[in-house]
This record gives C-alpha cells, sequence and structure tokens, in this order.
C-alpha cells in the first residue's frame, strides 16, 4: 500500500494536500471550493475530501494527517515560558496578551486533534482513529522550499508574520537534510513590519501587501518617510540582522488597526488613510521606502549568510516570499548562482511542508525534484463541461481548431476566460484559470482593470510567455514557471509590450514549456505566428474580492458577470452576442 499523508492548515488560506510516497498528488484551498476568499477559520474538509479524490483514495486509506505547527511545545510549556521570557523584556499590552493566550490554546495538541476529528466525523462519519502528527511551522516552510528546489544544497530563506516562535529564519539544506542557522523571533518581524503599513495605507492585512507592492513604484525616495521608518525597522546588534520596534505595531493604543499603534501615525505625521481615500504621493512614498527597507533588512542577512556560509544557491519561503520585487532584486543582484521559491511560499504552503516533513520522519526517505508546474487541483472532463453548459442552457461552439480561433480572436483585441485542465495551486493563474489579453497595447490591459477584474487602474499585469521570449525580453532571464520573480524588462520589451510592463520597467514573469502544459504553449505560439511575440496578459480569473474559479459553473457565472467577450472551457467556446 503507498503512503498516503494530507497536510492541511486551518486558519487564514486554509488547505490541503495530499502526499502519496513522498510526493505532492494534490493541493487545494478551501477558498476555491466555497468562494469564500482566504476562507478564515474555516476548516478545510471540502479541500481533504477534493484531495482523496484526486488521490484515487478514501479517508480510510490516509495513514496520517500532518499540521505545521510545533504543538507538544505549546502543550510542554516551552512556548509559554518563550512568552513569560518576551514579556520582561517587552511588556505586553492587553491586545498582546489576549493573542499570547488564544495562541497557546489554539496550537495545542488536544485542541488541534479535537477539531480534526470532530470535523471529519461530522463531514465523512468516520475518521476518528487517523492520527495527527506535527510539524514546526518554520520547518514546514523550509521542507517545501528546499524539496522542491531541486538543489542538492542550498541557503533557506523563511520570512514571515511568525510561526511558533520564529519570525524569521536560516537554514542549510544539504542532502536529504536541513539545519537551522540563525533564527529571529517574536516580535521582530518583518511580516508584521509590511502588514502594519500595508494597513495603514488604506488595504487588508494577509490581503492587501501585494498592493503595496505594486504601489511602491509610484513613490519616489523621500528622506523623512526613510528616517522615520527607520525607527520603526532598523539594524539589530550585529548589524546584519534587524530590529522591529513594536511599540509602533503592538504596545500601545490602536484606534486605527490591530496592525500598528498610534504611535506610527503621529511618527509619519499624518493619518491612516481610509479605505476608499484617495491615493496621495505621501502613500506612494510610504510604500516605496517601506518596500526599500524590506528589502535592505533582508539582503543584510543574505549577505551575511552568503559569505559566512559560501553556500551558492538560495530557497525562499514563507510569506514574504511573495514579495516578487525582493525576489527580483536578490535575483538579479548576482549573490547567488541561482534561486528558487517556493511557488505557495504563505502559510497554505504548510500543508504541503507539514506532510513532506511527517513522511521523511516516518520513512526516513526523500522524493526531491526541481518543480515544474503546481496544477494540483481539480479537473473536468468535456462530458462534465458539456452537462453544466446544458444545466446552464447555453450553446457553445467547438472550433475545429481552438488555439487558432482563440488566437485570432486576443489578436482582435478580444480578452477571454480561459478554463482547462487542472486548477493552479497558489495565487497565480498560470494557464488554466485564467483571463488573457494582448500584451502589445496599454488600452486593454485598462479595459481588464475597469470592465472585468474591477480593481485598481496603477496595478500592474503579467506576462505568459515561451523561454525564447523572456531571453528577448528579460535583461536578466531566469528559470520561472510561477510568476514569482519580478524582471526587468528590456527596452524591446518596453515598446511592444506595454500592457505587462510596470511603471518601474519590471514584469512578473510566467515561463510556460510545452511539456508541462501544452495547450497554452500552443496558444502563445500560434498567437505569435499572427502578431510576433510569443506573449500573452494572464491575470487570474476571478473578480475583486473573490477567489480565482475552480469549476465550469465558476467560470460560467464569472464570465456573464464581467465585460469579457469570451470565454474558453476546455473545448469550448462562448462567446457574448454583441448588444
Amino acid at each position: 500500500m503507498p503512503s498516503n499523508i494530507i497536510g492541511y492548515l486551518h486558519g487564514h488560506d486554509s488547505s490541503a494536500c495530499l502526499v502519496q510516497d513522498g510526493r505532492v498528488v494534490a493541493f487545494i484551498e478551501e477558498e476555491r471550493l466555497i468562494r469564500q476568499k482566504h476562507a478564515v477559520g474555516i476548516f478545510p474538509v471540502r479541500a481533504i475530501e477534493g484531495c482523496l479524490k484526486q488521490g484515487g483514495i478514501t479517508l480510510a486509506d490516509v495513514d496520517c494527517f500532518a499540521f505545521g505547527y510545533d504543538a507538544p511545545r505549546f502543550d510542554n510549556g516551552e512556548i509559554a515560558a518563550f512568552y513569560d521570557k518576551t514579556n520582561e523584556t517587552y511588556p505586553p499590552d492587553p491586545g498582546t496578551k489576549g493573542w499570547q493566550q488564544l495562541n497557546l490554546k489554539r496550537h495545542s495538541s488536544k485542541v488541534l486533534s479535537d477539531r480534526l476529528h470532530s470535523e471529519l466525523r461530522r463531514y465523512f462519519g468516520t475518521g476518528s482513529d487517523i492520527p495527527l502528527e506535527y510539524f514546526p511551522h518554520h520547518e514546514s516552510h523550509a521542507h517545501a522550499t528546499f524539496h522542491y528546489s531541486g538543489f542538492d544544497e542550498s541557503l533557506i530563506l523563511i520570512v514571515d508574520g511568525s510561526g511558533d516562535h520564529q519570525c524569521t529564519t536560516i537554514w542549510k539544506g544539504s542532502g536529504n537534510e536541513i539545519e537551522l542557522l540563525y533564527e529571529i523571533n517574536i516580535p521582530h518581524s518583518l511580516g508584521w513590519f509590511y502588514s502594519a503599513i500595508t494597513e495603514f495605507l488604506g488595504f487588508e492585512a494577509y490581503d492587501g501587501e501585494y498592493k503595496v507592492m505594486g504601489l511602491a513604484p509610484l513613490g519616489k525616495p523621500n528622506a523623512d518617510i526613510r528616517a522615520k521608518l527607520q525607527q520603526v525597522l532598523h539594524p539589530g546588534p550585529s548589524q546584519f540582522d534587524y530590529v522591529l520596534n513594536r511599540d509602533y505595531i503592538h504596545n500601545g493604543k490602536h484606534s486605527y488597526s490591530t496592525r500598528f499603534t498610534d504611535e506610527l501615525a503621529d511618527l509619519l505625521g499624518l493619518p491612516p488613510r481610509a479605505e476608499k481615500g484617495k491615493i496621495e504621493q505621501i502613500h506612494m512614498d510610504i510604500a516605496f521606502e517601506a518596500q526599500q527597507l524590506l528589502e535592505d533588512s533582508v539582503f543584510r542577512l543574505l549577505k551575511h549568510f552568503r559569505e559566512t556560509t559560501g553556500l551558492k544557491h538560495l530557497t525562499i519561503g514563507g510569506g514574504v516570499g511573495q514579495n516578487v520585487k525582493l525576489n527580483g532584486r536578490i535575483r538579479e543582484s548576482g549573490m547567488f548562482d541561482d534561486i528558487s521559491i517556493f511557488p505557495i511560499p504563505s502559510d497554505s504552503g504548510t500543508a504541503t511542508g507539514a506532510a513532506l516533513g511527517v513522511y521523511q520522519r516516518k520513512t526516513g526517505k526523500v522524493v526531491r525534484d526541481r518543480l515544474r508546474d503546481l496544477y494540483w487541483g481539480p479537473s473536468y472532463s468535456d462530458e462534465q463541461i458539456e452537462h453544466e453548459l446544458k444545466t446552464c442552457r447555453l450553446t457553445a461552439q467547438r472550433p475545429q481548431n481552438l488555439v487558432a480561433t482563440v488566437a485570432d480572436m486576443l489578436a482582435g483585441g478580444k480578452i477571454l476566460g480561459w478554463f482547462q485542465g487542472e486548477m493552479e495551486a497558489g495565487a497565480r493563474a498560470l494557464g488554466h484559470r485564467s483571463i488573457l489579453a494582448d500584451p502589445r497595447h496599454a488600452s486593454g490591459r485598462d479595459r481588464v482593470n475597469e470592465a472585468i477584474k474591477y480593481r485598481e487602474i496603477w496595478r500592474p499585469f503579467c506576462p505568459s510567455m515561451t523561454a525564447d521570449a523572456l531571453e528577448r525580453f528579460a535583461t536578466h532571464p531566469a528559470y520561472d514557471p510561477f510568476m514569482i520573480t519580478a524582471f526587468t524588462a528590456t527596452d524591446e520589451a518596453k515598446k511592444l509590450l506595454p500592457a505587462v510592463i510596470h511603471v518601474d520597467g519590471t514584469m512578473r514573469v510566467q515561463i510556460v514549456e510545452e511539456d508541462t502544459n501544452p495547450l497554452f504553449y500552443q496558444l502563445l505560439r500560434e498567437f505569435e505566428r499572427k502578431a510576433g511575440v510569443s506573449v500573452l496578459l494572464n491575470t487570474s480569473f476571478n473578480i475583486k474580492g473573490e477567489p480565482i474559479v475552480c469549476t465550469p459553473r465558476d467560470a460560467i457565472r464569472t464570465f456573464y458577470s464581467t465585460g469579457l467577450d469570451a470565454l474558453v472551457l476546455g473545448p469550448y467556446l462562448l462567446t457574448k452576442s454583441a448588444a
């Protein structure tokens, strides 16, 4: 019998994955199934059911569940003792103390085990006898990113808000083992710093950080803002590390947000931006300086450990690993020969790392590869799609040459929904649940923003392209099939591809390969024959505030509620009649 381990996260971005004999065969975020973005606090029982279905197994075949927190340390008093010691140095306000007490309760093994087994009983009617294994949070991130890096040896950087007691960790991966080299603990969190800035600028923490990252290039250097933010986040006693001044984040009055105190507003000399308030130049400058400060803090750490360890490769995980601007700067710095970033670096990805770590701990075995695709979600047959079309009383075409038809439409300025194969895991659409447009015209970008995505006009879109196109259009091309790195565009790219180049001259790229996504690759090549570039604007198939579509019905509903011109569902093509 094969080994079957289900890793899961219950919290923000609840998710589940199935690891069979050391390989991930399914990964699903609960939000995609219930249509509630981030699925905060919702137990991922439907995602678990989906993973069982994709793996061809039942709940009775599961050897154990895995959860990416170190529950035994919450049970035996170690985390409580850590909090007590931290509180001696940094006396907590009531909110911080309450957060600590909540953590001690919700991450205890009894609470976690009871919740898992009650949810399994309620949904499946069975499952109480399946054991639950625990794996440290940052180590879960580290296992996922090193496991799928393809490197025999690397430095591993994990940066997030917090997990167990850690906020930033540096590891050495070698062979089948990882070793902790350095840690920065609560309350010194780069993730919390960036989330505080996110909410100060009027966005929602743990959702709007990418908006801050997109806004930053519109800002400009501001020495006054820089000096003030350096009072919040600055180098630590070792100079290569950093210290977060918690008085601006946690310890004090919170009139505006739980993510920052009133002292931050006093320091910056202006009130936080209201959610619907106008974005002024000062807000752009704050985003610019916060992004720069984040990057500088990470660079000091990496420079030190690159020099002291001699390791030439880098892998990155943790929620801050979603910062594509930071990732691009690291890559283009030349500090490392190669870098690999786990493309689900947020906490939802710990479902994967915990399951892989538990598999190694139980079996002593590791199956390690360079990750090349993320098509780990549900798929739907042509017959299922046809049934859904009939149920919705829709008549669709089935073009003899789908790729040529779609390429013609895109070259003619049409904007399409593209629904194919297995749903992507993670935050990015990678050519299976995508909205596609011609990248050669900025007007198409603006229409996608205004009539389809309903989002801020200044936010950038990403290009999907072939590897040879990346060689042509990026100044420092490198392998990235996951839109996890920002590349500096060439002058030719800026001229030919204005819809996918951000104001700072960068682009967040997905390389499309023929063997991992043959139909999307064929579409890029056909578009090249018609338009001269094997590049398409690719954004996630959803509208603002909703998760990426999962099912054919999700796609149909989104199609008819937006300004999309056409929808491709497997081999079928739906168009809207002209009004």
